[in-house]
Order: structure tokens, then sequence, then C-alpha cells
């Protein structure tokens, strides 16, 4: 499959208000019928698919929406789950072409359909208008996945089975982009057995095209002086993506951020899950740092591994930021600088934001020209402004309570010693004592992957990395800095500094020479204002990760129920929660988070 270039340009929604109605002035169009717009997308979407039955039945619905608008069908939807008390989890898909900015989201849903309970949820949680596969969770069971851009050449890209199709784009008269009988045919490929649909059109040409995708079609009565409206049921078969063959547990071996990440997330889907960790505690090892940090790195690379990065930083913010508001995590949003190395590298991170073209909170570039500049202290004169980085402080004891709190059952100090198969069931050698294991594996350690799968060349590398709190600086800074490492103010004053880079390495013992370079960092870094520091180490911290040779991590099935979760290198706490998503989604059933040839590029099969 080719890739879909990115980022491409997202143009946001263009649109009027008459009357209480919101109009798009692209499209001539309005949103929604002029009679009610959540009676309208209840008695058309709810209704039409008898989502309240399901809801109540179902362990699990997909949906896949054409044209999200102003997502008046996906609050109707919550609004039905919510009322079958929310134990079915619900996987929302919706491709948008012209998103709106979160302003005026809120100010066209104020007009149209006055106080929602969940409007301010939904909003807080959308993603930036930047292009591509945008997964959120809105609650533990009901996660969105937004896909900006064109559903006619995205909807290749989608990997799901859809149990219930929503139709919702402008007029056929106005937008034949979105009911094509190409991107109708593509429903095939992607119904589960069972499947339904609805849409406000009677159009004969969708009648005809959801036919020919393989729906059974009717043509019952319309929303208020509407006549007709279409609804169907896919008349084929789809056995492999039944839902009644979702597993209910889970064992993960390996109790770093990757299979803690996994096992917190599979925990809120209802899965039973256990942890087996050879060490004495989970977290421990190279998740262990004491101060990482979440963030993007800027640069022209737009290829897989960019467009990754963009998403895995994405989804990081947002789960770690969900994590903190249950218990607190060590959990720390700030805005952070990356600073360039050369006037190359400058030229190169202003060319990316303008290439990315995400607003100024977002990305900013700041010169000493810029009437901020001057306070943030530092010796460039140059620097990108990130308008949200994350931080952990200390929060392996945070995660360990938050595992405690939950019902993941964690097992320490046990090696998984052998894989094996009996009767056709998997089972595996815990030290000396055989142990099944009931519904899937997920292998986290890399160093039990070498051993469990022998015959898989996952070409992983040892990376040894250094970090040093360093005191004595004379200057407060406010934020993250970043370009050669980081440098980072932690809470009892001292500078954690990061950054050293050892291919090939597995000594964790902590060196006066890497320490010499971190507090190099601070210096080279920081203004001093004409003071003498007197920089010295407090403490030092050194890990081994384990990267693979094309900087990507493994995340996918390598056979049977056996899948593998590793290879972050040093972006282990940015790309944990959005590779668990990707995993999770393959074994309960749901939408892949990313495109279907990005999860080619990452999965374990593919050296």
């Amino acid at each position: 499959m080719k890739r879909i270039p990115w980022p491409q340009t997202i143009s946001p929604a263009a649109y009027s208000i008459q009357g209480g109605v919101v109009h798009s002035t692209t499209y001539d169009d309005p949103y929604f019928a002029s009679a009610g717009a959540m009676n309208e997308k209840e008695y058309v979407y709810i209704k039409g698919n008898h989502l309240g039955r399901r809801f109540r039945e179902s362990r699990k619905i997909t949906i896949l929406e054409l044209g999200f608008g102003l997502g008046l069908n996906f609050l109707s939807t919550l609004d039905a789950h919510a009322a079958t008390g929310g134990d079915c989890v619900l996987d929302y898909v919706a491709f948008e072409k012209h998103p709106f900015e979160k302003s005026d989201l809120r100010k066209c849903l104020r007009e149209s359909i006055g106080a929602h309970a969940r409007v301010d949820d939904v909003i807080a949680k959308l993603p930036p208008l930047l292009s591509g596969f945008h997964r959120v969770m809105i609650y533990p069971k009901v996660m969105l996945t937004l896909i900006y851009g064109d559903a006619a050449e995205y909807i290749k890209e989608l990997e799901a089975s859809v149990d219930v199709f929503f139709l919702d784009g402008f007029s056929p008269k106005k937008n034949r982009a979105m009911w094509t009988p190409r991107l109708f045919a593509s429903f095939r490929r992607l119904a589960a057995t069972g499947a339904t649909f609805s849409t406000y059109s009677s159009a004969s040409d969708v009648r005809r095209g959801m036919i020919h995708a393989g729906f059974d079609v009717g043509l019952p009565k319309g929303f208020g002086s509407k006549r007709n409206m279409l609804t169907g049921t896919f008349r084929g078969e789809n056995d492999s993506k039944a839902n009644g063959s979702i597993p209910a547990d889970l064992t993960i071996v390996g109790g770093g951020i990757a299979g803690c990440s996994l096992a917190l997330r599979a925990a809120e889907l209802g899965m039973k899950v256990r942890i087996i960790e050879s060490g004495q505690s989970a977290m421990g090892r190279g998740s262990s740092n004491p101060l990482p940090l979440v963030r993007p790195v800027i640069s022209l690379d737009f290829g897989p591994r960019g467009q990754f990065s963009w998403y895995a930083y994405l989804s990081a913010m947002s789960f770690y930021r969900r994590l903190s508001l249950s218990q607190p995590i060590g959990w720390h949003e700030s805005a952070g600088l990356q600073i360039p190395s050369s006037d190359v590298e400058w030229n190169k991170m202003r060319e990316a934001v303008d290439i990315l073209a995400l607003q100024d909170d977002v990305l900013k570039c700041l010169d000493d020209d810029s009437d901020s500049f001057s306070k943030l202290n530092i010796k460039h004169s140059r620097a990108l402004m990130i308008g949200q980085v994350g931080q952990l402080r200390q929060c392996q004891s945070f995660i360990l309570r938050l595992l405690e709190g939950s019902s993941v059952e964690v097992l320490t100090g046990k090696t998984v010693s052998k894989l094996a198969m009996d009767s056709g069931r998997l089972g595996i050698r815990q030290d000396s004592s055989p142990f099944q294991v009931d519904g899937e594996l997920v292998l986290c350690n890399p160093q039990d992957i070498k051993r469990l799968l022998p015959d898989t060349d996952l070409k992983l590398q040892s990376i040894r990395g250094q970090s040093t709190q360093v005191v004595g600086h004379p200057t407060s800074f406010d934020f993250p800095i970043c370009g050669d490492g980081y440098i980072a103010q932690s809470e009892d004053g001292g500078v954690w500094s990061s950054g050293t880079f050892d291919v090939g390495c597995d000594s964790i013992e902590c060196r006066d020479s890497d320490d010499l370079k971190n507090m190099a960092r601070v210096n080279n870094v920081l203004k001093f204002d004409g003071k003498s520091p007197s920089l010295t180490a407090r403490q030092a911290w050194a890990g081994i990760r384990y990267a693979t040779h094309d900087r990507m991590p493994h995340a996918g099935r390598i056979r049977g129920g056996v899948h593998v979760l590793t290879g972050f290198g040093s972006r282990g706490f940015t790309w944990a929660p959005l590779t668990a998503e990707i995993v999770l989604s393959d074994i309960l059933g749901l939408s892949c988070p990313v495109e279907r040839s990005l999860k080619k590029r990452i999965s374990p099969l593919r050296f």
C-alpha cells in the first residue's frame, strides 16, 4: 500500500450561523436539519441502528462516521451509551476533512444545541488540526479516533471491524466526494458480520452504492418533513471479526513503562491482567529514569518515524493527563524549548514549523528580537517554543500505586524461561513451574524476548544513557530545554541533565565522565548573568534501553496469541501509551489508532 504523504494541509471549517443553524460556507449546506439538531441525530443514527439495544447486548461496538462536523452524532451516541450503563466498549471512528477550531466548535454548539453535559469533556480532548489519525480517550471505555483528511483517500488506511456506519456528509448534490461508489465499496472490507448503516439521504445513487457494497437496503420514514431515509444491514460474512471472540485475559511479561501502560489500559477496558516481572519491582531498570520528558522532536523527518513520533507524543500527553486526574503520578505540564545546534538546523526547524502549520500555542519560533526572549535565561539567540511538554517527576512509585489500586496482578521476582504450545493452548514456564496462559501474551522485556523467541530476529541493540542531577547553578528557568539531550528543573531546586548515548553498552554503573558531560550541558545552555557557577553532581542514574536498527518500535503480533511491545530506545515514556493502544486494539478487535501502512512499519515481523 502506498503511504499517504504526511502532513497534509488541513483547512478548518468555514461556517456561518443563521437562525441557530450552522451552515458550511464551503459546501453551502447546513450541518443539521432546522427542525432540531439532536432530535435529528437521535432519530436517523441512534434509532436507525438500534444502538440502545446493541449497547446493552454487546461487549464492543465500532462505529464509523463519514463527516464528524460539529460532533452531534458523537454526542448523541455518548448519551445513548451512558443510558445503557456504559459497560460496552465504544470505539468511535470519524473522518473530517474540515475540522473546527476548538473555539469555533464551542461557539457553534452553544448556538445550535445550548448546554450539553459532555461538550466540555469532548472539546478539551480534541487534537490539534494535524492531518492523519488521532485516538483520544473520552472516558475509559469510550475512545474517539478522528481522522483529519479526505475520507476518499484515507479510507484505505483504516483497519477496523465496523459494526455501524453513520453516513452524514453534506448533501450528495453539494459534496459528491463523500458519496462515491469507490468509497462505498471500501465498506465491504471494513464491515463486521451483521453491520448496519443509516443516513438522512434517500438518493438513488447512495442506495445503489450501498447495495453494491453488500448491504440489504431499506427506505424508512425520514426525520421531520423528510419523506425517506436509508438504512441497511450487511449481508456478507466476516467471521474473523465476530464480536464474541474478544479475549478477556492478558498476561504481560515485563513490568517497565511499556508493560505498565498496557496493563493499566487493558484493565480499564475490563480485561483480567497479570504482569510477570523478573526484577524485584515493576518500573525498574530502564524505566526508572528520575525525570523523563514527553515531548515532540521538531525536524524535517516527515517519514513514518516522524509521523509516528507526533502521534505518540499527542497520545502520551493525553494518557498521562488522564491518569493524573484519578491519582497523582508526578505529572507536570509546561511549555518547553528546543534549541538548534547550528544555523542549518534552525532553518530546518523553521521549515518544519511552516509545514506543520500548527497554531502558535502549539509551536512558535522565537529569536532574540522577541519581547519575551530575554526572560528565558539561555545563552542561545534562537529557540522553538513547544506549547506542551510533560514531565514525570519520580513517577515510578506513583505508577506502582496505580497498579496496586487497579485489578492488575503483579508478580515480581519471576523469570519466564520458556514458551510452549500444549494441545493448541499457549503456556509458559515460570522459573521451574509450568504456567498456562489464558487469553493473550505480550512480551515487553527485551532480554526475555531474545531468550523466549530465539528464532525471531528483532534487531535490537542496547543503548546506555546517564542522567545527572546538577546543583550549584544560580539561575532559575521555567521550561525544560531540549537539544543535545535535555535539562529540566527538579522540585528540590536541582537540574536533571540527560543526554549521553552509548550504543552497545550494557553497564549501568554511573560514570564521572558522563557527569561532566551532563554538567557541561547545563553550563552551555543556561545564562548565569555574570555569576560564576559552581556546578556539582548531586546524584546520577544510568539505564539501558533497547532500540531497533531503524529506530522504530516493535508493536504487534508475532504468532497466534503472542505479541511484542518493545524497542523504544530513549522514547519509552512517549511511545509506550500509543503502542500499547495499537496492541490492545488488535487483541480486542478495535479499530487501529494509526494508519495500516504505519502499523506495518512497526510490526515485529518487518525485518
